[in-house]
């Protein structure tokens, strides 16, 4: 049976994280760097800024980059796709005199769902100053928990209508903080015959039975398939799960993996492949960029508990309790995480899948 709830119970905090490796779920903005090209006042606009989240969490505060001469009266906006009205709606009197980002924050949260599109827009004053940097959208930004696309800076010239034109991809430099909600424990058994709560990339997953016991089963050999749950994001995270494969019919992976970005498919692997080799790997895609090995045997058809541990820039990949392979690595900051099959022809079965905090 699946169950996915806030992780509440009491943590007991693994030696790495003793050892000062920090278990962070903290706020993020979308532009960190970033400063604008030039300053303007033709006219008078609703400003702003198009993004998604890779998990639940909150709007806690919006940002905007001002000139010195910038001050007064502006409309802070926050909308859902597609909706007509603002979900949220506050008014901003911002002191001028200095220059460069400015915050206000939110009477209270605006909890925002993960991987649905939304818009904070932030109104010119009377004044009409606002920031722009033209191509400054040519490429999504993401940083973090926080994902932009390309053309996200958007403007309407009505008050208080929502934003949606663009221009030469030009970023008005409208930002949020974002607070993501600590990530949920996970857990799968397979009992109630069905993958609802999960998403797949490529087909080939399945519940069928083993024996007494339902299992997920997987078979296909011309994918790459990764099964994850929905609408999930870690930074931290223990993956664990009973692995079983009854034969190989060609080259091919089985395992486990952490921090997959959905969007680029880049992350970690933590795999046994038909080589007869234990792997933890960064992969782009999937191509390999960097990888550790180590020759393994797991004798066919038997049950084994693979467990993935991914603790700041720490690897560690574990087979029946024992840790056989580890390695640092900080090419990727967070991710959601599940179990993946490389182009194996016969099948592979999995059983008690759990994702939890470390």
């Amino acid at each position: 049976m699946r169950s996915s709830s806030l992780f509440s119970a009491p943590v007991v905090l693994s030696t790495l994280a003793l050892a000062g490796v920090a278990l962070a779920y903290t706020p993020g903005s979308i532009f960190t760097t970033q400063t604008p090209a030039q300053f303007a006042n033709d006219a008078f606009y609703e400003l702003g800024t198009e993004f998604h989240t890779l998990s639940d969490g909150n709007i806690t505060k919006v940002r905007i980059y001002t000139n010195a001469a910038e001050s007064g009266a502006h409309a802070v906006r926050i909308w859902g796709l597609g909706a007509p009205s603002a979900i949220a709606s506050y008014t901003w009197n911002i002191a001028g005199g200095t220059a460069g980002w400015k915050e206000f924050t939110l009477p209270a949260p605006v909890r925002v769902e993960a991987n649905r599109r939304y818009t904070v827009s932030v109104s010119t004053s009377g004044d009409h100053w606002y920031a722009a940097t033209n191509g400054g959208f040519n490429a999504p930004i993401h940083n973090g928990d926080l994902v932009t696309y390309v053309g996200s800076g958007v403007y309407s010239t009505s008050a208080g209508s929502r934003p949606t034109m663009f221009y030469q991809n030009s970023n008005y430099f409208r930002d949020v903080v974002f607070e993501p909600e600590p990530p949920s424990t996970f857990t799968d058994d397979f009992e109630d015959g069905d993958l609802d709560g999960w998403d797949q990339l490529y087909t080939g997953f399945y519940v069928t039975t083993d024996g007494a016991n339902k299992v997920l089963s997987y078979s296909s050999s011309t994918s790459h398939s990764k099964l994850f749950p929905d609408a999930t994001n870690w930074q931290d995270s223990v993956v664990e799960a009973r692995i079983k494969i009854p034969s190989w019919s060609g080259a091919g992976a089985v395992g486990l993996n952490s921090r997959y970005n959905v969007y680029a498919l880049d992350r970690y692997t933590f795999m046994y492949k038909s080589t007869g080799e234990l792997e933890i790997a960064v992969r782009d895609a999937d191509v390999v960029v960097s990888s550790v090995t180590k020759p393994f045997t797991l004798a066919p058809g038997t049950w084994h508990t693979f467990k993935a541990v991914t603790v700041g820039t720490t690897l560690e990949l574990y087979v029946d309790g024992a840790l056989e392979l580890t390695v640092t690595d900080a090419t990727y900051a967070a991710g959601t995480s599940g179990v993946e099959v490389l182009r194996h022809g016969n099948a592979a079965y999995f059983d008690d899948i759990s994702i939890t905090p470390p």
